[in-house]
């Protein structure tokens, strides 16, 4: 029973929260760091699909979706914001590089986006987010078991 709670606050973290957080907390829960590592990287491939089905079609099929939607700036001042702008001359690298960050604002939705508004082929840029992905895992999963070995805790 502990172990299914376990993984139930962390998949409420995740839901929540960032990388940044959901990590650190699955091992503190006592769950292996690869494991965490396995299952925070599939949530974050199994988004992919969902945000993209959101940004072709969802704001014409979900009702509350078209509501945040109309409250959102222009597609011609977003495109031409300077958030997008660096990251058109970063291209695909500022694909990964959004999608490994393990803070707010960073993270799959944003490098979904940026991939969305850069029109990158949809199979290369799977590839990218999951390698971003994969990247900003690593170092927080890592970084923090160096934390934790650095300062001598017991998990």
């Amino acid at each position: 029973m502990r172990i299914f709670l376990n993984y139930l606050l962390f998949f409420l973290l995740y839901v929540v929260g960032s990388r940044i957080l959901f990590i650190p907390a699955g091992i503190s829960l006592g769950m292996g760091k690869y494991v965490v590592l396995s299952v925070v990287f599939i949530f974050d491939i199994l988004q992919i699909p969902l945000y993209f089905y959101i940004y072709d079609k969802g704001t014409s099929r979900i009702k509350f979706l078209s509501f945040l939607y109309s409250k959102m700036p222009s597609k011609e001042r977003m495109l031409n914001s300077p958030l997008l702008k660096f990251a058109e001359r970063l291209g695909a690298f500022g694909v990964v590089f959004v999608a490994a960050m393990p803070a707010f604002g960073g993270g799959m939705w944003t490098s979904i986006l940026m991939a969305y508004f850069l029109k990158i082929d949809r199979r290369k840029s799977v590839l990218l987010l999951a390698l971003g992905s994969l990247i900003g895992c690593l170092i927080v999963v890592f970084g923090f078991d160096g934390l934790i070995h650095l300062f001598k805790f017991k998990i």
